[in-house]
């Protein structure tokens, strides 16, 4: 059964794809492998899980300004997370998907959810990331 959610859409597009939830923040700069999009953070529980064409749900990035340099990167490889969803979203990480849909017209639509629609997400949920706001989750 499909579920719909109010979303707020920080980065522009649209995507789709099975989500990979963690309650954990995630670091792009030293948590991401642009080589192959897998987060290799030793202390994350998504360790060794690739990101790659998936909706990347975390409560919120964390790092520095690198971030968007990852972000920028693993766009321009194209291993790079279908869209994602967060608590709050990092000015830095989608400064990266902002720059991406400038330089390669292509990058990640990024939103942010209510506590509770975060909360109701689990891996594995297909969901599609509506252009200009919303979600929906089955």
């Amino acid at each position: 059964m499909r579920r719909n959610f109010d979303s707020k859409m920080i980065v522009q597009g649209s995507a789709g794809g099975q989500a990979l939830v963690s309650k954990k923040p995630l670091s792009f700069w030293g948590g991401v492998s642009v080589a192959d999009g897998r987060i290799h953070d030793v202390h994350h529980d998504l360790r060794g899980q690739c990101l790659t064409g998936r909706v990347l749900c975390i409560p919120y990035a964390k790092g520095s300004c690198s971030g968007s340099g990852i972000m920028l990167e693993i766009i321009r490889v194209q291993k790079a997370p279908a869209a994602i969803l967060c608590l709050e979203a990092e000015p830095v990480l989608s400064l990266g998907s902002v720059m991406g849909w400038m330089l390669y017209e292509r990058g990640v639509p990024i939103h942010t959810v209510s506590k509770e629609v975060f909360e109701s997400l689990k891996s594995g949920d297909d969901i599609m990331v509506k252009d200009g706001g919303g979600i929906e989750a089955g």
